[in-house]
């Protein structure tokens, strides 16, 4: 009979990081006149996958699932269509995959904690390859859809195969992460100076992600030589 599963402390990082998003959405909603509700919960739902994914734990998901469905509503509100059906019709159903997943490559029985590994050579050129194939066809589906089919293509495909990388425990999703983060930066900076609503929250929840994908890395390195 298995233990029962031990739910990891938060550091001080991690506390930084929750505190650190709820204080910086309050101050800009203040500024800004405006307080998205949705954004807000999808922000500290997203804060706690990825805070929970660094750990290399199973309960990332959980939360991701919940992020993921609001901000595929989100995104559909802003017009992005292929991040709304990324979200909605990928990521979501990934997150109960994943869960799947990562219950195999526990490290014990009273553990929620998995073993990482590094991809072969030949897995980073497949990645690399899977990637570009994916952008360009969505470009060339999103082109008169939108008006930056190009950020949003490049940003849908990066994101599909970290999620799939993910999936499989391996490190190099959190370069991954970080390519994807600035992207979405740059895209959220594009839709705040275009008067979209809650894009000033969804910004800063982009830049802690950010911050959090160098924590990611050196995270799961860490337990990948345990």
């Amino acid at each position: 009979m298995s233990k029962k599963i031990e739910i990891p402390r938060f550091t001080w990082w991690d506390w930084f990081l929750i505190l650190g998003f709820v204080g910086t959405s309050l101050v800009v909603s203040i500024l800004n006149g405006e307080f998205s509700t949705l954004s807000f919960i999808a922000g500290t739902c997203s804060i706690l996958c990825v805070i929970f994914g660094a750990k290399g734990d199973m309960l990332n998901f959980p939360f991701g699932l919940v992020g993921s469905l609001i901000l595929g509503y989100i995104m559909f509100g802003s017009g992005l269509m292929g991040m709304a059906v990324y979200y909605l019709l990928y990521n979501a159903p990934m997150q109960i995959v994943g869960w799947f997943k990562w219950n195999r490559r526990r490290l014990s029985d009273d553990s929620a904690v998995i073993k990482t590994r590094w991809m072969t050579w030949k897995q980073r050129i497949l990645m690399v390859l899977s990637t570009l194939i994916i952008a360009t066809i969505l470009y060339f589906i999103l082109k008169n859809k939108e008006t930056d089919p190009w950020i949003d293509a490049v940003a849908v495909a990066v994101i599909v195969v970290t999620q799939f990388v993910l999936v499989f425990a391996f490190i190099e999703q959190w370069f991954l992460w970080l390519l994807y983060d600035f992207i979405m930066v740059a895209l959220w900076i594009i839709k705040w100076k275009a008067g979209v609503s809650y894009a000033s929250i969804q910004l800063v929840l982009q830049l802690f992600y950010l911050i959090n994908a160098f924590r990611g890395i050196y995270q799961w390195s860490k337990l990948e030589k345990a």
